[in-house]
């Protein structure tokens, strides 16, 4: 029983977004463009936004695992893993 429960726990933490850190990420976005106020909140709404659906959806391990590479080499971004997860997706549907 107890194999079990651990498989399924280290199932479910496989499958949940990786944590990236919301506010570091829209900050070095905003001073990329000088510092905007504007960018900055958006982003952080936009990233939000992305980490909940990315919570609520079941990803294949593989294209989990691509689109966070994807992610963590632009600084870790939940709107580009989703971006990459939804893209992924549907090319694997077209095949």
């Amino acid at each position: 029983m107890l194999k079990k429960t651990l498989a399924i726990f280290i199932l479910l933490i496989s499958c949940s977004a990786h944590a990236y850190d919301i506010k570091a990420y829209c900050k070095s976005v905003s001073d990329a463009v000088d510092g905007s106020y504007v960018i900055e909140r958006e982003c952080r709404l936009q990233e939000s936004q992305a980490k909940d659906m990315l919570d609520s959806m079941v990803i294949p391990p593989r294209v989990r695992k691509y689109c966070n590479s994807i992610s963590v080499a632009v600084g870790g971004s939940y709107q580009i893993e989703a971006e990459c997860i939804n893209q992924e997706l549907q090319a694997k549907n077209d095949m």
